[in-house]
Formats: C-alpha cells, structure tokens, sequence
C-alpha cells in the first residue's frame, strides 16, 4: 500500500492557453496563461486573464521546472521565496534569506529528485495498466469496509480527489517496478525478514495502555474573582490533604465534595486511554504509581485531583496481525534506500542545473 497521500492544495485550477518552448543554452522559456481560482499568485497578477511569464528556476536534462511547480508542491516555500526576492530588490536583508533559501534548495531538490526518477522509469520502460490500478484500489476499498465509490468519497471528504490518489498509487508502483528491474531479489521481502523484524521490535506492536483513575473535582464560577478562586484551591487543598492523610477515603471525599458526575460512583472514571484524556490530566495520570494521588491539577473549568486504581499494560498484537504494517515499514524502508541510490547515479550522469541564487 502506497505509504503516503496527496495533500490537499487550494492552489488553484490551471489553463495551460500557450506553452512556448525555446531551447537557448540550455534552459528554457515558457510561457503560459494561468486562470486562477484562488490566491496563489494573486501578488503576481491583476485579474484571472493575465498572460504572465512563469519563471524556469531549474532544468533536468531536457525538462524544465517552474516558479508554478515550486508553488504547487510548496505554498509556504514559495511565498516566503517571493517575500525575501521582493524584499532584496528594496535592499532589504534579513536573517532569516538563510534559512529561507535552504528550504527553497530543499524543495527544488524534491522537484529535481521526481523528474530523475521519472526519466529513469522512461528509460525502463515500466508501465502499470490500468487493471493492475483498478485491482490494488477495490482490494484497498475491501479491506476498509467500502465499495470503490465509497472509498473514494471518503477520500474527497478528506480533501483528495480520485485523480490525486491514483497519480500517487502509480507512481509509487512505477516505483517499485523500477527497482524490481534494477535491483531484482534484493527487493524481496521474506517471511523469514518479516518474522525477524517482529521480533527485534515487538514492543512496537504492543496495545495502549490504560489507566484506572479516581476524580475529584471542584468548579470554579466562570467570572470568579480572584478571593472566591483562592478559597476554592484552598478546599481542594484540604480535601486533597484529607486523602492522602487517610482521613477519609478517596471515594469518600469524592462523593462528599465532588463537583463531576462521577461522584456517585465514588469519583471512578474506569479504565480510560492517554489519547481520551487532556494534556495537563493525561500527562499526570499516566505518570501516577497504583495508589498515588496527583498534585492539583488547573484547569479552564476548575481544580481537579487524581487517584491512580489500577493499570493494564497493552497486549502484544500477533504476527499474524501485525504483518500487513511490518511488510509496509520494510517496503517503505527498502523503497527509499534504493531509490536513493537510483537518484545518486541518476545525477551523477544527468544535467541539473539551478537557475536561482539558492
């Protein structure tokens, strides 16, 4: 299964209306008429019919890359790229041109790393039909409970159209048919592989622990002032005292003071997950030993104190549960490893060349 998705973007929809090219020393010129539904370059043009010169900024081999591609794989990037080259040519400079023109050589090696490996794939002559898609997506939607229809509505809901998704699924297949050809066996994943990697990390597939709590909680008025706030923690201070001291028992105190529904129950909360509980509570509680009561805990609502009952560590999910996941980790590791190493000799024997001060 692919191990990314297409982001969602708002860059626009684009009409290519003229697209020039003319090869001079190497680079490339194009122009192109964009029809904009949204802001990405409204600081470059005035209305939604402007013809506007789309800046080449890099060139792989024969192929350019665009001020508009930057745009369209970064928007933050790009904007604060226009930022600095508008503030230079004021004579305005900034600590920050630094760290701004790393992340655009960064994002530039991204675009340049995509067409290397589109190339090598040409090259190669690898194709994915079309039934192999359709295949992979209803086997996809299946195993998620939907038909292809509805897997693909979830996925609009999600802000990723079908087009996105398909263009990322097959090119991750490009992919990985490119390295088959090149590296053959080596891209086999085994049982055995599986098996071993389950082992050496099987605390990685260990279920959520949860954590049995007591409550005790005080509400503070919404527009309390600060003398009603301090008499407040005062109780709760003493309350909190009480407890520790045994003086009275925690579910005692609880169903005598306790401002949360739970103080019928003698302020049991049960069993509950760090990811159902708040920061500032879940922090506290998972840190608590059985039988350890919390500091006084603030919050928007009120003061709260905490009494650890019980705990329960995850259970170890199988093999046979876990394998899916451990075949995609080792897919995904295995990908980028080899990938890396198409691109190396990739650019060795290709012409890159970067057309901006990065």
């Amino acid at each position: 299964m692919p191990y990314s998705l297409i982001s969602n973007n708002n860059y626009g929809i684009i009409s290519v209306l003229l697209i020039k090219k003319m090869r001079k020393n190497n680079f490339f010129v194009i122009l192109i008429s964009v029809i904009l539904t949204s802001v990405l370059f409204s600081a470059l043009i005035k209305n939604a019919n402007a013809v506007i010169i789309d800046q080449v900024i890099a060139v792989v081999n024969k192929t350019p890359i665009t001020l508009y591609e930057f745009a369209k794989l970064d928007r933050q990037a790009f904007e604060q790229y226009e930022q600095m080259q508008n503030e230079a040519s004021q004579g305005i400079f900034t600590q920050e041109d630094m760290a701004v023109m790393s992340k655009t050589k960064a994002v530039l090696n991204v675009l340049i790393d995509k067409i290397l490996i589109r190339q090598e794939e040409e090259k190669a002559a690898i194709y994915i039909a079309p039934k192999q898609l359709k295949a992979y997506v209803k086997s996809v939607a299946l195993a998620n409970n939907f038909t292809v229809n509805q897997f693909f509505k979830f996925l609009a809901k999600k802000g990723i159209s079908k087009k996105a998704y398909l263009k990322q699924v097959k090119n991750h297949f490009m992919e990985v048919e490119l390295l088959r050809k090149v590296f053959g066996n080596k891209m086999v994943i085994t049982k055995s592989q599986l098996i071993d990697y389950y082992r050496k990390n099987i605390e990685e597939f260990r279920g959520e622990p949860q954590v049995d709590l007591k409550l005790i909680f005080l509400a503070v008025p919404k527009n309390a002032n600060k003398k009603t706030k301090e008499e407040i923690y005062k109780k709760i201070s003493a309350i909190r005292e009480d407890a520790i001291s045994g003086t009275k028992s925690f579910s005692e105190l609880a169903r005598e003071y306790s401002e949360d529904p739970s103080e019928k129950n003698g302020g049991r909360i049960g069993y509950v997950y760090k990811n159902k509980l708040s920061p500032n509570f879940s922090d506290i509680a998972f840190r608590l030993h059985v039988g350890q009561i919390s500091p006084i805990i603030r919050t928007k609502f009120g003061y709260a104190i905490l009494k650890s009952v019980g705990k329960k560590m995850g259970s170890f999910r199988t093999f046979k549960q876990i394998k899916p996941e451990i075949f995609s980790i080792l897919e995904k590791y295995r990908t980028n490893k080899y990938l890396r190493k198409i691109l190396k000799k990739a650019r060795k024997n290709s012409y890159v060349k970067i057309l901006i001060a990065v």
